[in-house]
């Protein structure tokens, strides 16, 4: 019986050392005492993996963390010990779309009581919401968002979040028609370590300088010279090839240009909406360049109908159908795609050049 009892009683000190260790353990937690940072890797077969431990370095070219170098081009997100909850929920809803509420939720955080790396988090999330809520026809208008944004980047130069932001500006830039301003951005981008931003700034300043056939071809070609085989690559490739044949549809051989885009549209996946938005918007533009209006129209209307997801583009096809269908005596229907502009687009290059 004696001995029943001591074994009884052993394992009730046994339960209560654990139970203890348990509640220290998550009343510790709750005040985030074991918390640690966190960096998630996109992986190369969908989702991410997450990195744990204490952030030492970050740049823009990467996150060191644990002791280990993590390339900003491989960062899905990062987040910090302790951070408050409503970081989390506007990085989520900034990476939904939802840039409205993002904002809402950081006007929630007492920014007085973060550490300066999350200030710098709670500064991007805002500067990039507020960007991306006036360039999709928010109530933001481009200049406020550019402040906000161009003060991101002069107050957080080692930030990994760096180039994202430098993009950003650019495109704010080309919304108010700042060509200039928009390519001192698309330059620095162009300069960068993360392919997609570095071809997305070569792209970009091409497209910029189509009245200079000399320095557009070179933007484009330093693409197309790239020896990286990646999917990024591969697609910037296809961009840039897309893009000079533009280019030269607009000078002495329209025809040569309008058969290589017909090709491409026929050989190419449609799936890839970034890609078709352009292919047709270039077969638009060398149409339209030479009064071809009725295939000028058809084309145009391949990105207003199926491709309307890639907004920049779409807004584009919108204000060259206002004038095309003004062209065909369609007034009705111009003054519909003007209308889409203004109320989509409203603070778009384009909307600005009606």
């Amino acid at each position: 019986m004696k001995q029943i009892k001591k074994t009884i009683v052993g394992q009730m000190k046994v339960i209560f050392v654990v139970s203890l260790f348990v509640g220290v353990a998550n009343l510790a937690n709750s005040h985030g005492l074991l918390a640690q940072d966190g960096v998630y890797q996109v992986k190369a077969s969908g989702g991410n993996s997450k990195t744990s431990g204490k952030i030492t370095e970050i740049s823009p070219d990467g996150v060191t963390i644990a002791g280990k170098l993590v390339p900003a081009s491989k960062i899905d997100r990062v987040s910090f010990s302790r951070e408050p909850s409503d970081i989390n929920r506007a990085r989520d809803q900034m990476e939904t779309g939802r840039f409205a509420d993002s904002i809402e939720s950081l006007g929630k955080i007492d920014v007085t009581k973060l550490t300066p790396q999350m200030k710098a988090e709670v500064d991007f999330i805002r500067a990039y919401s507020m960007a991306q809520n006036s360039l999709r026809g928010g109530g933001t208008t481009p200049q406020e968002a550019g402040g906000v944004v161009a003060a991101f980047i002069n107050e957080n130069p080692t930030s990994w979040h760096l180039y994202p932001a430098i993009e950003q500006l650019g495109k704010l830039y080309f919304a108010i028609d700042r060509t200039d301003l928009a390519m001192g951005q698309f330059a620095k981008l162009s300069q960068s370590s993360w392919p997609k931003y570095k071809l997305n700034g070569a792209l970009q300043l091409g497209m910029l300088a189509m009245d200079n056939a000399t320095d557009a071809n070179a933007a484009f070609d330093s693409i197309l010279n790239n020896n990286s085989n990646d999917d990024v690559t591969q697609l910037y490739k296809l961009l840039a090839k897309c893009e000079k044949a533009r280019l030269a549809g607009m000078g002495a051989n329209p025809a040569a240009s309008i058969s290589q885009l017909n090709e491409m549209i026929a050989t190419e996946n449609s799936d890839n909406k970034l890609l078709f938005a352009h292919l047709y918007n270039a077969l638009g533009a060398v149409h339209q360049k030479n009064s071809n209006w009725k295939e000028a129209r058809t084309a145009y209307l391949h990105t207003d109908l199926l491709f309307a997801t890639e907004g920049e583009l779409h807004a584009e096809a919108l204000f060259h159908l206002s004038k095309i269908w003004a062209q065909l005596d369609e007034t009705d229907r111009a003054a519909i795609a003007r209308d889409t502009l203004k109320s989509r687009y409203r603070n778009s290059y384009w909307a600005g050049k009606l």
